[in-house]
């Protein structure tokens, strides 16, 4: 077995059989008022630590039952327990929206753009905490919420001071690949992404990574949208009208694989960059 499977492994075992962490449900202020769910930096002894604003994708934070979803928990508690306090953004709630997946990119009440507010109210939450290194606060997305990740990495307002790092899991890059001049990210970005990726593809993101220096681009074969989920199946949302393939619907599912290394390079990833 190679050492970066059983690392892989190891890190998922860890999460399988540890007992999943009650997250604390807390409402930060910034335009709009919004629920986040906090996972307390686990371990250590004490003092400010790093930490994470997490950003959900076009399904919400949470799963059928009402429950944090899987992937969004198991990401949470590896962090907390890696030593990163984690806030988990509710953009949906306070907006009355249950899911955009299932409605075409034109009609969608909700850009990604329209959420960077949210990113910065919920850093300005974590900073002002005692228990939080303000320097040292990561952004982390998937999909829409990783849309958002660039989109918020695009210009820094005046008197915030930058993401120490950000991590985007299968964002949409094509906007701004499109873009005549190169994208110029304030913060180091990590892009991780399927090659096989069907509802926002790796091609885009292949293209804005090629003239960003500042931006890291990791492909994995054979993986599609959601690869890095812990749980479900490989299989095609035909109820999704957007993709590659409009109308045809979009391939979504799990890569142990993937995930595997996904885990490792980003806990090494935020290792470096927040310290």
């Amino acid at each position: 077995m190679s050492l970066l499977r059983h690392c892989g492994l190891l890190l998922l075992a860890v999460w399988g059989s540890a007992v999943a962490q009650v997250a604390e449900r807390v409402r930060i202020d910034g335009p709009l008022a919004l629920d986040a769910y906090f996972y307390a930096a686990q371990g250590g002894h004490g003092g400010r630590r790093p930490a994470v604003v997490a950003m959900h994708g076009c399904g919400g934070p949470f799963d059928r039952e009402g429950a944090i979803g899987a992937r969004h928990a198991m990401w949470a508690e590896h962090l907390s327990r890696q030593g990163y306090a984690v806030l988990l953004v509710d953009s949906f709630s306070a907006r009355g929206i249950r899911t955009l997946c299932t409605i075409p990119n034109k009609d969608r009440p909700l850009r990604q753009a329209d959420r960077v507010a949210d990113a910065w109210a919920a850093k300005a939450w974590l900073a002002a905490r005692d228990d939080v290194a303000a320097e040292r606060i990561a952004l982390l997305g998937w999909s829409h919420g990783a849309g958002t990740a660039l989109y918020t990495l695009d210009e820094t307002p005046a008197n915030e001071r930058p993401f120490a790092a950000a991590v985007a899991f299968y964002p949409g890059c094509t906007t701004l690949a499109r873009r005549p001049e190169p994208y110029r990210p304030t913060s180091p970005l990590m892009i991780l992404i399927g090659e096989a990726d069907d509802w926002t593809p790796a091609a885009s993101c292949r293209a804005l990574a090629s003239r960003s220096p500042q931006v890291v681009l990791k492909l994995y074969p054979g993986a599609y949208h959601d690869f890095d989920n812990p749980g479900g199946k490989l299989r095609v949302r035909s109820e999704v009208p957007n993709g590659v393939n409009p109308g045809q619907g979009v391939t979504v599912g799990p890569d142990p694989e993937a995930r595997e290394d996904a885990l490792r390079r980003v806990t090494a990833y935020l290792a470096e960059k927040l310290g």
